[in-house]
């Protein structure tokens, strides 16, 4: 394969033009995010001192971080710890997965337990940082979009959206055909997903010679959903933006006046022409109210953020040349001419479709420690459908997989340690051989105590000549599951049941569906006396009963939105509870449509330090 010339003069300008018009599109749709109605801007809705502060660039600084604090070699591993550091926001997806990490739980497993936002927009808006870090190699961006997409998409459309976007804008960098480009994303996602369906839609429609609205109304009718933030429509919304533009302001304009998730459309679509464009290429209309400033929001904190967009640009180019030097990618910096084309084998440098095969349901660890490539042993820890939860006096059986990825016999033994006073494998005979594999059902029953986390150990024992040698040891972690007592409409008593997170399966439990009122009951443990917002998220009408008192009553049927920090306000209340236990008692009216109940306890807007609505990991359902 030839090297691919790359000049560093031109790689900066393009990074910074993608970074500038990140800002302008993010500053641009920010104060009119959520509207779903037909939109007629024409210019910023709202200007201040320099850009408006917006997660679709905080998210990217943060990864920068990481990836200066971690190496290239990062993983969704390092980048949950980074998001836990640093990280304190409480918006959908984020606030789930947050939350499942701070109980122990790793990515892919912490991106999609219990987390009911997985196909949401949160991580297609963070793809650039990987695109700038791999000018011209879209497969190893796109490797990197993965493994962050699963910090708190796991399973779901966000996953995808977010590789096709990174493919896409890593391609920029030497492609500028609009077709060439996309055609690149699609490569790197499933064709049978949410996303690209929508993606073929938009471009079949556009070859029809549908107007732009025509368009946006054919992307809701058929790839609609009312979450606003949904990914595959506002994909769709951003290249709609990208085909109809005429130029740089009217494809930002178009993106966002087709409603939704205004900022994101529009601040990915705008880094997708400034790295095609460059800076001096933007319009000055766009450019002059944003300037070179960065503004980020107060819940990122705890590292130094660049203060311009000129130090971010530098300090994403010093990476870039790293990652290409550690993935030994054939590219030249220098200050001769880049290259006018992307050779078609460096498109297709590296594959990261191989990752679609792994379960978002399992956890993947290289042994021995601190592996990067996967040359020892692999340790596959499976929870299941029900995911890492495990209740009082419950039993539950853990998948565990070991494959020999090395050219020697491991022999030796595999332990499993459980918490004092619960039951489990004391230990199996491990032989295994180059390239075989060995799978164990582990079974585990818990005792009757409650915590927020239970840790667990594996231990991979080593033998050699018969005797110890050495041991490799992976701690992980199950979460504490909820018990409620659950009634249908036509029941006369109650029927125990043990949910494995927030989310109350009455159809599943029950087994019916018919119309009419559904109880749940349950005892809240506190901990310690605290303010707290007790959400009981559901599109129908609802009353909740705390110690007999009715705290909430809503008797309309609303949007369905079990989010911590914009729960539908009449399906919720603030109120402060002394210690202990309190019973809980909720009612659910089910009319024609599925019965959906979430019951989330977190705290209020207002906290000591940044970062509200956080999710209370150790308040029990008993």
């Amino acid at each position: 394969m030839g090297t691919i010339k790359l000049n560093e003069s031109e790689y900066y300008r393009k990074i910074y033009g993608g970074w500038l018009g990140k800002n302008i599109g993010g500053t641009l749709g920010y104060p009119v995010e959520g509207k779903m109605e037909l939109l007629n801007l024409t210019y910023y809705p709202q200007l201040s001192e320099g850009p408006l502060p917006n997660d679709d660039l905080d998210l990217q600084i943060v990864w920068l971080h990481a990836l200066e604090q971690y190496g290239v070699r990062l993983t969704a591993a390092e980048l949950g710890q980074e998001w836990m550091e640093h990280v304190f926001f409480p918006f959908d997806e984020y606030g789930y997965g947050l939350a499942n990490m701070r109980r122990g739980l790793v990515p892919p497993v912490a991106g999609w337990f219990n987390n009911p936002f997985t196909d949401c927009m949160g991580s297609p808006i963070r793809s650039e940082i990987w695109a700038m870090i791999t000018p011209g190699c879209p497969g190893v961006a796109a490797y990197y979009a993965y493994q962050d997409a699963i910090v708190d998409h796991a399973g779901g459309e966000g996953v995808y959206g977010e590789m096709f976007f990174a493919a896409i804008e890593s391609a920029a960098f030497f492609e500028s055909d609009r077709d060439r480009l996309i055609q690149t994303g699609l490569t790197y996602i499933p064709a049978e997903c949410r996303t690209a369906k929508a993606v073929r839609a938009l471009l079949e429609w556009h070859k029809e010679g549908k107007t732009w609205t025509e368009a946006r109304e054919l992307i809701l009718k058929h790839h609609g959903h009312p979450n606003f933030t949904d990914a595959p429509q506002n994909i769709a919304f951003t290249l709609l933006g990208w085909l109809y533009g005429e130029d740089f302001g009217d494809a930002i304009l178009k993106a966002v006046n087709c409603g939704y998730d205004t900022d994101c459309t529009a601040a990915t679509l705008g880094a997708i022409l400034g790295i095609i464009l460059g800076p001096e290429k933007l319009p000055e209309r766009w450019l002059k109210p944003v300037g070179d400033r960065i503004a980020v929001n107060a819940p990122i904190k705890g590292f130094p953020i660049p203060e311009t967009l000129d130090e971010l640009t530098a300090r994403t180019l010093r990476i870039g040349k790293e990652v290409a030097a550690v993935w030994n990618i054939p590219i030249e910096f220098g200050a001769e001419k880049s290259s006018d084309e992307l050779p078609p084998e460096l498109i297709d440098y590296y594959d990261p479709r191989w990752l679609w095969q792994y379960s978002f349901q399992a956890n993947r660890y290289l042994l021995p420690k601190g592996t990067r490539n996967n040359l020892g042993l692999e340790l596959i820890v499976d929870y299941g459908a029900q995911g890492p939860s495990i209740g009082r006096g419950q039993k539950k059986e853990i998948a565990v997989t070991l494959i020999n990825r090395s050219t020697e016999t491991w022999e030796g033994l595999l332990r499993l340690a459980v918490p004092e006073g619960w039951q489990g494998l004391a230990e199996e005979t491990l032989h295994l051989k180059p390239d075989q594999e060995l799978s164990w059902k582990l079974q585990i029953v818990s005792n009757e105590e409650m915590k927020p986390y239970y840790p667990l150990q594996l231990e991979v024992v080593r033998h050699h000549d018969g005797h110890f040698w050495n041991a490799e040891t992976v701690p992980f972690y199950l979460v504490s599951a909820t018990h409620w007592k659950l009634r249908g409409p036509a029941d006369s008593e109650w029927q125990a049941a043990v949910l494995p997170g927030n989310r109350i399966d009455f159809a599943g439990v029950l087994q019916t569906s018919e119309a009419g009122v559904y109880r749940a009951a349950t005892t809240l443990y506190i901990p310690e006396s605290r303010q707290i917002r007790l959400i009981t998220e559901t599109a129908s009408p609802v009353k909740a009963y705390l110690n007999g008192k009715l705290i909430i009553q809503d008797d309309q049927e609303t949007e369905f939105m079990p989010a911590f920090h914009r729960a539908t306000p009449s399906k919720l209340a603030e109120l402060k509870l002394p210690a202990g236990e309190h019973l809980l008692e909720i009612e659910a009216e089910k009319g024609d449509t599925p019965l959906d109940l979430f019951v989330l306890p977190v705290s209020l807007k207002y906290t000591k330090t940044p970062g509200p609505y956080f999710f209370y990991a150790d308040v029990l359902f008993t």
